[in-house]
């Protein structure tokens, strides 16, 4: 059965939301997921963990950071286009977009312990050396984290960052990167309860905390960035799969009818995203990559 998906998001991005975005690099979504939806999602990760651990696959302190988790379970496909974080999603990217990366994430409470590690930085890797950028570098993507697990206190394995550094290419580091002092001036441990989101611009300059609460951490990401791009961690969706979706998540799972499609020009004209926000009268002229 297809998934329709033409009112899972009636409202677009606010102004406040669109304010707040570009000013601080990332937006705090409240009880974007119900109890049913962390519910199914929590249930979701726990059998990936289940299967890593058989598997061999946990790191030492028994982590789990997987990879393409979008095509290991329905619950994770309800994330494409969530009514909560979609309309942020495509209000600062535009409709030419698909869903390129994601990763389901648990961390259990440290045994004891550990040096502090450092691990801030922006999201894009090869982006970051290749791209000439001698003032700030391109946005290019978005990512959505839900929360899964009560991360309502420091030390929890939150999600922490620098508000407003998306502006700046560069942060200093500790000449120990295995056991530091102190966090970067103006660093925000953001506390989650089950539900909340958090959207962010990859080049804020961002981190995970150490989990010394006796709180599994557990948390899911999807990033989102344009469909010129290739993806990160999946190279081919199944046709069983592609057969069951709406042409909006065929379009977000990576679907184009030709090359030039994926630019937003060809015979084919423009993909589905585009043409459900213009029918429903979302799309903003005054914002250049909503335009047509």
């Amino acid at each position: 059965m297809t998934v329709n998906t033409a009112t899972r998001w009636p409202n677009a991005i606010t102004q406040q939301q669109r304010e707040q975005f570009e000013s601080q690099g990332f937006l705090v979504v409240r009880n974007a997921l119900d109890q049913a939806e962390v519910a199914r999602l929590t249930e979701a990760v726990d059998r990936l963990y289940a299967e890593e651990e058989r598997a061999g696959r946990l790191d030492a302190d028994g982590n789990m950071h997987l990879l393409g988790c979008l095509l290991r379970g329905e619950a994770f496909l309800d994330l494409l286009d969530h009514p909560a974080t979609f309309p942020v999603v495509w209000g600062i990217l535009g409709w030419n977009i698909f869903g390129f990366h994601s990763h389901a994430d648990v961390h259990p409470p440290l045994p004891g312990p550990r040096p502090r590690r450092w691990r801030w930085h922006q999201d894009g890797t090869r982006i970051n050396l290749e791209v000439e950028t001698p003032v700030t570098r391109p946005r290019l993507s978005v990512k959505c984290s839900y929360w899964l697990s009560g991360a309502s206190q420091p030390g929890r394995g939150n999600f922490s960052v620098i508000p407003g550094s998306h502006r700046s290419n560069t942060l200093q580091r500790p000449q120990n990167l295995e056991d530091y002092d102190e966090e970067p001036p103006g660093a925000v441990e953001l506390t989650a309860e089950p539900g909340d989101a958090i959207v962010f611009d990859r080049r804020i300059w961002h981190a995970r905390t150490d989990n010394h609460s006796r709180v599994t951490r557990k948390a899911v990401f999807v990033a989102y960035t344009y469909r010129w791009m290739r993806p990160y961690d999946y190279s081919e969706v199944p046709a069983e799969l592609v057969e069951r979706l709406s042409p909006v998540r065929r379009q977000l799972l990576g679907e184009g009818a030709d090359p030039l499609n994926y630019w937003g020009r060809g015979d084919a004209g423009h993909p589905p995203l585009f043409h459900e926000l213009n029918g429903a009268g979302m799309l903003d002229p005054s914002v250049p990559n909503q335009r047509p």
